[in-house]
């Protein structure tokens, strides 16, 4: 009875994970800077860091969950949804670090929320790619048709055309 809830871990699942949050964190920074690279030298409106921070975050928690769910694929959600959590609390301590307090807005949840959704979409996809392209024949209609006609069908007996 214990066996069924006991959940398999491979050996580095958590230095998978780490490596993934890393990635992720990585990710989001360079958008992030590339973001605020337009923003400075363009003529963008001041109404677009939301947007690319929110962007920034899909992208980034995207690009980690993806990996962690194609590094542990026998729990491809939960180290998806690990990673996102962890990147969601790093986030939050770094941005509270350089903010100089510690607040908890519709934003943080907003950014929390997003990082969850984003890591549970991002294994689900990692699932879906990471099967095999091979096909199996449908016994349709069409498929019998083709059967019957080769077997009873007629064959081109003798000389020239």
């Amino acid at each position: 009875m214990e066996d069924k809830y006991n959940a398999r871990f491979s050996s580095g699942f958590l230095f998978n994970i780490l490596k993934s949050t890393a990635a992720a964190l990585a990710a989001t920074f360079a958008i992030l800077v590339i973001a605020a690279l337009l923003l400075c030298f363009t003529d963008f409106p001041e109404m677009y860091p939301l947007p690319s921070a929110i962007a920034a975050t899909i992208l980034g928690v995207f690009a980690g969950g993806n990996m962690a769910a194609r590094k542990n694929p026998e729990n491809s959600l939960a180290s998806s949804l690990l990673t996102a959590l962890i990147y969601s609390v790093i986030t939050y301590i770094i941005g509270s670090i350089l903010d100089g307090r510690i607040t908890f807005t519709w934003n943080t949840v907003l950014f929390g929320a997003i990082s969850l959704i984003t890591g549970a979409i991002s294994s689900i996809l990692s699932e879906r790619t990471g099967r095999s392209g091979t096909y199996k024949k449908s016994s349709g209609l069409i498929d019998r048709l083709n059967k019957k006609s080769i077997n009873k069908g007629y064959r081109f007996r003798g000389g020239k055309l």
